[in-house]
């Protein structure tokens, strides 16, 4: 519904009347019968000139009192240089010209300049009004309220009503939502905007329809809520979230053997390499024993017919324990090879359970039942 407001008053400050008393006092001098018309008019002349500097005077010191009656603070002036506040009258003066034309989008632009130099209840009225008529209730209300802030000092008796009505009409379309918590460290927000930072209650007027609130605490499930906002209807939302639940999912593994069977296969490559170094020591040690008692024997050499066979039988089983010693370190690698592999193979899999599904063919020429295993 477009509703149209007129203008406030062309100066937001209402400054107060300085139009003085022009009323001239007679001459109350007793006058002679014997002057001439010469001498009258020179009379008449003196009088009037009289009359006219106490007029003067009189003008000029209601103009002092009327100076210092408008130098005197209101709430809605206190605290802003007399430059703004003629800066400010005139961007509204501009925007009123504007509005008369009904061109409210050139009227807010001017208004806003005006509200920066001066927060006057008679520029956020206007603005409210021309916001109305762009369809724009919520932030016209918002306007409407701060202009009302002061009462009807500023605005007139008239202008005051108006924008009650205004209010009362907004309020009816317009959607009223409340939030509640008393979770510390919450955070809430509408429509990504937020409203409420830890407990308490935060009260807000939207536009009727559809909104979204979502609420927020570390460590909490987060609250998403979808809103149908009705207009004119007070809703409530009580904010309590709940602690996050930390989900346990067991899982089934199983391995190919034991887990200790690689690292034993491993193990025994340390057994087979302690052995094969015991059987080479002993195989060297044999080897040089050899080597001392048949320099001994032989000492300027002798041939392989010379040398006894005890000693032979002597060198041949050091060789063997050689061959033997080389044999198990053969293995000690073998095994560290095996159990790295075997390690690799055992590792854990996870189980796949199984069921039997049951599975009915049907076609023209063949009716079976059948069952399937399914992995999950």
């Amino acid at each position: 519904m477009t509703m149209a407001g007129a203008a406030a008053r062309a100066d937001p400050s209402s400054p107060s009347s300085r139009g003085g008393d022009k009323s001239r006092s007679g001459d109350k001098s007793p006058r002679t019968g014997d002057r001439s018309d010469k001498s009258d008019k020179a009379d008449k002349s003196d009088k009037a000139d009289k009359a006219d500097k106490s007029d003067k005077a009189d003008k000029s010191d209601k103009a002092d009192r009327s100076d210092k009656t408008d130098k005197k603070s209101t709430p809605w002036s206190r605290g802003v240089p007399e430059a703004a506040q003629k800066r400010a009258l005139q961007l509204f003066q501009d925007g009123n010209v504007f509005f008369e034309q009904t061109k409210y989008t050139e009227a807010v632009a001017k208004y806003e300049l005006a509200l920066s130099a001066w927060d006057h209840p008679n520029i956020r009225f206007n603005m409210a009004v021309c916001l109305i008529n762009m369809r724009q209730p919520l932030v016209a209300w918002e306007h409407l309220k701060q202009a009302l802030r002061f009462g009807d000092a500023p605005l007139g008796k008239r202008l005051y009503a108006e924008a009650m009505t205004y209010v009362a009409v907004l309020e009816s379309s317009l959607a009223e939502l409340t939030v509640t918590s008393t979770q510390p460290d919450v955070s809430v927000m509408v429509d990504g905007g937020q409203v409420l930072s830890g407990a308490g209650e935060h009260t807000m007027k939207l536009l009727a329809g559809k909104h979204q609130l979502v609420a927020t605490r570390p460590g909490y499930i987060t609250d998403s809520r979808a809103l149908d906002l009705t207009a004119g209807k007070p809703t409530t939302e009580q904010i309590a979230l709940l602690p996050e639940k930390i989900k346990i999912e067991r899982e089934n593994y199983d391995r190919r053997w034991k887990w200790w069977l690689p690292w034993a296969v491993a193990g025994g490559s340390v057994v087979f390499g302690t052995a094969g170094g015991l059987v080479y020591a002993g195989a060297r040690s044999q080897m040089n024993q050899y080597d001392r008692d048949l320099a001994q024997l032989c000492p300027a050499g002798c041939t392989d017919a010379q040398i006894p066979g005890s000693l032979k039988s002597r060198a041949t089983s050091a060789r063997h324990k050689s061959e033997l010693a080389i044999g198990l370190w053969a293995g000690a690698g073998a095994a560290v090879i095996s159990g790295g592999v075997l390690a690799i193979l055992n590792r854990p899999r996870k189980l796949e359970e199984s069921r039997v599904v049951p599975a009915l063919t049907v076609s023209r020429d063949y009716v079976g039942v059948g069952l399937s295993l399914a992995l999950e």
